[in-house]
């Protein structure tokens, strides 16, 4: 009898890869270093919005895990606002303004902050990433002027004032920023962060409930 055809061997399945799981952002190192810097506007209780003055300093991050950060840093700022006179506390020296007649204050003080801040990020890809961040901010008032102009016994008058490095203010203010990170390479990326600082206590020598807002834009490396 002739021999049963051979039948064709199976082609043999090729194993189907496995789905890597994304990288996320950083495939980078843990610690960070960068430069910040934004237009920041400030406000006492929304009675007045100033032109934008320069907000600038330097951030520090260490990675906590795939999404989880923390941020800290010193940034330099100069504020400057209008507060009523019912915002503003002089404290023994109000005894003196009894008769004075004026309706606001107007303030200008260059601000050391040093935040202490975490940051999740929202959406991480392997060349971007969406977070937001929350934390607390201390305020280290180095320079201080206020001014007013007043009316006392019918008679028009100017006060001015200055007070020098007297003045801390711990974990005081309330930090809330979302922000869109870039990756230029495995080591430098981009950042662009609108935040808004919101008061916890008074600070400055008169007590002042300042807010702030502004958009960070900076660059940061990892190493």
């Amino acid at each position: 009898m002739p021999a049963a055809p051979a039948l064709p061997a199976p082609l043999a399945q090729a194993p189907t890869p496995a789905n890597p799981e994304k990288p996320a952002l950083a495939h980078q190192p843990r610690f960070y270093v960068g430069l910040v810097g934004a237009p920041d506007i400030t406000t006492v209780k929304f009675a007045n919005v100033e032109s934008p003055l320069p907000n600038l300093g330097v951030v520090l991050e260490y990675r906590l895990g795939s999404r989880l950060r923390v941020t800290t840093g010193l940034l330099r700022s100069t504020k400057q606002y209008k507060a009523r006179r019912a915002d503003y506390d002089f404290g023994d020296y109000g005894v003196y303004l009894t008769h004075r007649y004026f309706d606001d204050v107007d303030g200008s003080c260059t601000v050391l902050d040093v935040p202490l801040n975490l940051r999740y990020d929202l959406v991480s890809r392997p060349h971007y990433a969406l977070y937001g961040s929350v934390g607390l901010s201390s305020f280290f008032m180095q320079r201080e002027q206020y001014s007013y102009s007043y009316v006392e016994y019918n008679k028009p008058g100017y006060w001015s004032g200055e007070v020098v490095n007297a003045n801390r203010h711990l974990f005081s203010i309330l930090n809330l920023s979302a922000g869109y990170e870039r990756a230029l390479s495995s080591r430098w990326s981009l950042h662009a962060e609108p935040y808004v600082k919101l008061p916890l206590a008074g600070v400055g020598a008169g007590k002042l409930k300042l807010t702030s807002a502004g958009v960070f834009l900076g660059v940061k490396y990892g190493f």
